[in-house]
Protein backbone atom coordinates (compact mmCIF):
# COMPACT_ATOMS: atom_id res chain seq x y z
CA UNK A 1 0.00 0.00 0.00
CA UNK A 2 1.48 3.20 -0.86
CA UNK A 3 2.30 5.84 1.65
CA UNK A 4 0.37 8.25 0.52
CA UNK A 5 -3.06 6.10 0.15
CA UNK A 6 -2.61 5.05 3.77
CA UNK A 7 -2.43 8.55 5.15
CA UNK A 8 -5.21 9.57 3.67
CA UNK A 9 -7.36 6.68 3.92
CA UNK A 10 -6.34 7.44 8.13
CA UNK A 11 -7.47 11.00 7.88
CA UNK A 12 -11.09 10.29 6.16
CA UNK A 13 -11.93 7.33 8.55
CA UNK A 14 -10.37 10.16 11.30
CA UNK A 15 -12.87 12.35 10.04
CA UNK A 16 -15.42 10.06 9.95
CA UNK A 17 -14.91 8.91 13.39
CA UNK A 18 -15.03 12.66 14.59
CA UNK A 19 -18.25 12.70 12.88
CA UNK A 20 -20.40 9.93 14.04
CA UNK A 21 -18.81 10.91 17.66
CA UNK A 22 -20.35 14.26 17.04
CA UNK A 23 -23.15 13.07 16.03
CA UNK A 24 -23.80 10.83 19.42
CA UNK A 25 -22.80 12.85 21.73
CA UNK A 26 -24.71 15.78 20.44
CA UNK A 27 -28.32 13.54 20.58
CA UNK A 28 -27.07 12.31 24.11
CA UNK A 29 -26.06 15.45 25.51
CA UNK A 30 -22.49 13.99 26.29
CA UNK A 31 -19.55 16.45 26.87
CA UNK A 32 -16.05 16.71 25.28
CA UNK A 33 -14.58 13.72 27.19
CA UNK A 34 -16.71 11.21 26.13
CA UNK A 35 -17.33 12.29 22.39
CA UNK A 36 -13.25 12.23 22.28
CA UNK A 37 -13.64 8.74 23.45
CA UNK A 38 -16.17 7.59 21.16
CA UNK A 39 -13.97 8.97 18.44
CA UNK A 40 -11.20 7.06 19.16
CA UNK A 41 -13.25 3.94 19.71
CA UNK A 42 -14.73 4.43 16.39
CA UNK A 43 -11.41 5.25 14.37
CA UNK A 44 -9.79 2.30 16.06
CA UNK A 45 -12.97 0.29 14.95
CA UNK A 46 -12.96 2.00 11.37
CA UNK A 47 -9.23 1.06 10.94
CA UNK A 48 -8.90 -2.36 12.39
CA UNK A 49 -12.04 -3.31 9.46
CA UNK A 50 -9.77 -2.07 6.64
CA UNK A 51 -6.82 -3.87 7.74
CA UNK A 52 -8.64 -6.84 8.07
CA UNK A 53 -10.17 -6.32 4.67
CA UNK A 54 -6.90 -5.78 2.63
CA UNK A 55 -5.21 -8.57 4.86
CA UNK A 56 -8.24 -11.22 3.43
CA UNK A 57 -7.71 -9.44 -0.11
CA UNK A 58 -3.85 -10.25 -0.11
CA UNK A 59 -4.83 -13.73 1.26
CA UNK A 60 -7.41 -14.31 -1.82
CA UNK A 61 -5.09 -12.82 -4.12
CA UNK A 62 -1.62 -14.82 -3.13
CA UNK A 63 -4.16 -18.11 -2.86
CA UNK A 64 -5.27 -17.54 -6.69
CA UNK A 65 -1.88 -17.41 -8.00
CA UNK A 66 -0.55 -20.17 -5.89
CA UNK A 67 -3.34 -21.70 -7.38
CA UNK A 68 -2.52 -20.36 -11.25
CA UNK A 69 1.21 -21.14 -10.65
CA UNK A 70 0.31 -24.92 -9.55
CA UNK A 71 -2.79 -25.75 -12.08
CA UNK A 72 -3.42 -23.09 -14.84
CA UNK A 73 0.28 -22.22 -15.81
CA UNK A 74 1.31 -25.91 -16.32
CA UNK A 75 -1.79 -26.78 -18.02
CA UNK A 76 -1.47 -23.76 -20.39
CA UNK A 77 2.43 -24.63 -21.03
CA UNK A 78 1.54 -27.78 -21.97
CA UNK A 79 -0.81 -27.08 -24.38
CA UNK A 80 1.65 -24.50 -26.04
CA UNK A 81 4.15 -27.26 -26.42
CA UNK A 82 1.88 -29.75 -27.38
CA UNK A 83 0.69 -26.89 -30.30
CA UNK A 84 4.26 -26.14 -31.29
CA UNK A 85 5.23 -29.79 -31.81
CA UNK A 86 2.11 -30.63 -33.90
CA UNK A 87 2.76 -27.41 -36.24
CA UNK A 88 6.30 -28.37 -36.45
CA UNK A 89 6.74 -31.93 -36.63
CA UNK A 90 10.02 -33.20 -36.16
CA UNK A 91 11.48 -35.16 -39.91
CA UNK A 92 12.67 -38.38 -39.89
CA UNK A 93 16.07 -38.63 -41.40
CA UNK A 94 16.25 -39.98 -44.80
CA UNK A 95 17.83 -43.59 -44.41
CA UNK A 96 20.92 -43.30 -46.82
CA UNK A 97 21.60 -46.13 -48.77
CA UNK A 98 25.08 -48.50 -48.30
CA UNK A 99 26.08 -46.77 -51.88
CA UNK A 100 25.41 -43.52 -50.60
CA UNK A 101 27.78 -44.03 -47.21
CA UNK A 102 29.75 -45.28 -48.72
CA UNK A 103 30.34 -42.68 -51.58
CA UNK A 104 30.03 -39.77 -48.50
CA UNK A 105 33.02 -41.94 -46.80
CA UNK A 106 35.27 -41.72 -50.16
CA UNK A 107 34.44 -37.85 -50.67
CA UNK A 108 36.12 -37.39 -47.14
CA UNK A 109 38.38 -39.30 -47.51
CA UNK A 110 39.56 -37.84 -50.85
CA UNK A 111 39.59 -34.25 -49.11
CA UNK A 112 42.22 -35.28 -46.83
CA UNK A 113 44.23 -37.03 -49.12
CA UNK A 114 43.46 -33.71 -51.33
CA UNK A 115 45.05 -31.99 -47.80
CA UNK A 116 47.81 -33.83 -47.36
CA UNK A 117 49.12 -34.47 -50.84
CA UNK A 118 48.57 -30.02 -50.22
CA UNK A 119 50.72 -29.94 -47.42
CA UNK A 120 53.47 -31.82 -48.87
CA UNK A 121 53.84 -29.59 -51.71
CA UNK A 122 53.71 -26.47 -49.08
CA UNK A 123 56.13 -28.33 -46.95
CA UNK A 124 58.88 -28.99 -50.65
CA UNK A 125 58.00 -25.32 -51.67
CA UNK A 126 58.91 -23.56 -48.12
CA UNK A 127 62.00 -25.58 -48.19
CA UNK A 128 63.06 -24.81 -51.59
CA UNK A 129 62.69 -21.04 -50.98
CA UNK A 130 64.10 -21.22 -47.87
CA UNK A 131 67.76 -22.78 -49.86
CA UNK A 132 66.94 -20.22 -52.80
CA UNK A 133 66.85 -17.44 -50.05
CA UNK A 134 69.94 -18.46 -47.81
CA UNK A 135 72.07 -19.29 -51.27
CA UNK A 136 71.16 -15.48 -52.29
CA UNK A 137 71.78 -13.83 -48.99
CA UNK A 138 75.62 -15.85 -49.06
CA UNK A 139 75.99 -14.81 -52.75
CA UNK A 140 75.25 -11.16 -51.71
CA UNK A 141 77.37 -11.39 -48.73
CA UNK A 142 80.09 -12.62 -50.59
CA UNK A 143 80.00 -10.06 -53.04
CA UNK A 144 80.07 -7.53 -50.12
CA UNK A 145 83.19 -8.82 -48.99
CA UNK A 146 85.13 -8.86 -52.32
CA UNK A 147 83.85 -5.22 -52.30
CA UNK A 148 85.25 -4.34 -49.23
CA UNK A 149 88.54 -6.40 -50.14
CA UNK A 150 89.07 -4.95 -53.50
CA UNK A 151 88.11 -1.18 -51.66
CA UNK A 152 90.58 -1.21 -48.55
CA UNK A 153 93.60 -3.21 -50.56
CA UNK A 154 94.78 -0.39 -52.76
CA UNK A 155 95.65 1.33 -49.47
CA UNK A 156 97.91 -1.40 -48.23
CA UNK A 157 95.37 -3.41 -45.89
CA UNK A 158 97.14 -6.49 -44.15
CA UNK A 159 95.43 -9.59 -44.60
CA UNK A 160 94.77 -9.66 -41.07
CA UNK A 161 93.07 -6.36 -41.13
CA UNK A 162 91.38 -7.53 -44.54
CA UNK A 163 90.06 -10.57 -42.32
CA UNK A 164 88.91 -8.68 -39.27
CA UNK A 165 87.48 -6.08 -41.62
CA UNK A 166 85.44 -8.62 -43.46
CA UNK A 167 84.55 -9.85 -39.85
CA UNK A 168 83.14 -6.79 -38.69
CA UNK A 169 80.97 -6.93 -41.93
CA UNK A 170 79.63 -10.11 -41.21
CA UNK A 171 78.67 -8.95 -37.90
CA UNK A 172 77.04 -5.81 -39.04
CA UNK A 173 74.83 -7.50 -42.01
CA UNK A 174 74.18 -10.98 -40.39
CA UNK A 175 73.30 -9.97 -36.91
CA UNK A 176 73.05 -6.18 -36.39
CA UNK A 177 75.51 -5.42 -34.14
CA UNK A 178 79.18 -3.87 -34.25
CA UNK A 179 82.34 -4.92 -32.17
CA UNK A 180 83.33 -2.02 -29.63
CA UNK A 181 86.95 -4.01 -29.05
CA UNK A 182 88.87 -5.71 -32.18
CA UNK A 183 92.23 -7.64 -31.52
CA UNK A 184 93.76 -5.86 -34.50
CA UNK A 185 94.18 -2.10 -34.30
CA UNK A 186 93.96 -0.60 -37.73
CA UNK A 187 96.62 2.26 -37.60
CA UNK A 188 96.36 5.21 -39.80
CA UNK A 189 99.85 4.71 -41.60
CA UNK A 190 101.73 4.57 -44.81
CA UNK A 191 98.85 4.67 -47.60
CA UNK A 192 95.88 3.97 -45.09
CA UNK A 193 96.35 7.75 -44.40
CA UNK A 194 95.05 8.74 -47.71
CA UNK A 195 91.65 8.36 -46.44
CA UNK A 196 90.25 10.06 -45.06
CA UNK A 197 86.77 10.21 -42.77
CA UNK A 198 84.65 11.06 -45.68
CA UNK A 199 86.18 7.86 -47.07
CA UNK A 200 85.43 5.35 -44.61
CA UNK A 201 82.16 7.12 -44.12
CA UNK A 202 81.27 6.76 -47.54
CA UNK A 203 82.46 3.08 -47.25
CA UNK A 204 79.79 2.06 -44.56
CA UNK A 205 76.64 3.99 -45.75
CA UNK A 206 77.49 1.66 -49.19
CA UNK A 207 77.63 -1.54 -46.92
CA UNK A 208 74.19 -0.14 -44.28
CA UNK A 209 72.35 0.45 -47.82
CA UNK A 210 72.35 -2.89 -49.28
CA UNK A 211 70.67 -4.17 -46.36
CA UNK A 212 69.04 -1.01 -45.15
CA UNK A 213 70.40 -0.48 -41.91
CA UNK A 214 70.31 2.47 -40.30
CA UNK A 215 72.78 5.38 -40.17
CA UNK A 216 73.32 5.54 -36.57
CA UNK A 217 74.42 1.48 -36.56
CA UNK A 218 76.60 2.12 -39.90
CA UNK A 219 78.26 5.05 -38.00
CA UNK A 220 79.01 3.01 -35.21
CA UNK A 221 80.34 0.41 -37.57
CA UNK A 222 82.75 2.90 -38.78
CA UNK A 223 83.79 4.34 -35.35
CA UNK A 224 84.47 0.87 -33.93
CA UNK A 225 85.99 -0.83 -37.32
CA UNK A 226 88.23 2.29 -37.92
CA UNK A 227 88.41 3.86 -34.42
CA UNK A 228 91.92 5.99 -35.87
CA UNK A 229 90.02 7.87 -38.05
CA UNK A 230 86.59 8.68 -35.80
CA UNK A 231 88.52 8.96 -31.99
CA UNK A 232 87.01 12.78 -32.16
CA UNK A 233 83.64 12.24 -33.61
CA UNK A 234 80.35 11.24 -31.67
CA UNK A 235 78.23 8.78 -33.36
CA UNK A 236 75.47 11.35 -33.56
CA UNK A 237 77.40 13.91 -35.52
CA UNK A 238 78.91 10.93 -37.96
CA UNK A 239 75.14 9.53 -38.61
CA UNK A 240 73.56 12.83 -39.49
CA UNK A 241 76.52 12.95 -42.09
CA UNK A 242 77.48 9.85 -43.26
CA UNK A 243 76.95 10.20 -47.57
CA UNK A 244 79.45 12.70 -48.77
CA UNK A 245 78.81 12.93 -53.11
CA UNK A 246 80.67 16.51 -52.79
CA UNK A 247 84.83 16.58 -53.25
CA UNK A 248 87.39 14.24 -54.45
CA UNK A 249 87.23 11.20 -52.45
CA UNK A 250 88.93 8.18 -53.04
CA UNK A 251 85.42 5.75 -51.86
CA UNK A 252 82.78 7.30 -53.36
CA UNK A 253 78.66 6.81 -52.73
CA UNK A 254 77.13 3.81 -54.81
CA UNK A 255 74.38 2.49 -54.17
CA UNK A 256 74.85 -0.53 -56.31
CA UNK A 257 78.24 -2.11 -54.91
CA UNK A 258 77.11 -5.11 -55.86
Amino acid sequence: MPKWFHITISVLLALLAIGFSILICGKHHWGYIPCAAIAILLFGCFYGFLRLCFWAGAKIALSYVEAYQKHVRPHIEVEAIQKYIAEHPVEKPVQKSPIEEMAEHNQILNQEERLRRFMETCKRERKQFVAIKEKADEEKLAKVQAYVRQTLMPFDFTDEELFQVSECVVSLVIHGVVVPTLPIKIEKTGKKEQLTQHDLANLSWNIANQYNLPNKLAAQFAQYTFPAWFWNTTTETLAKKLKHRSGDHYIKIDENII
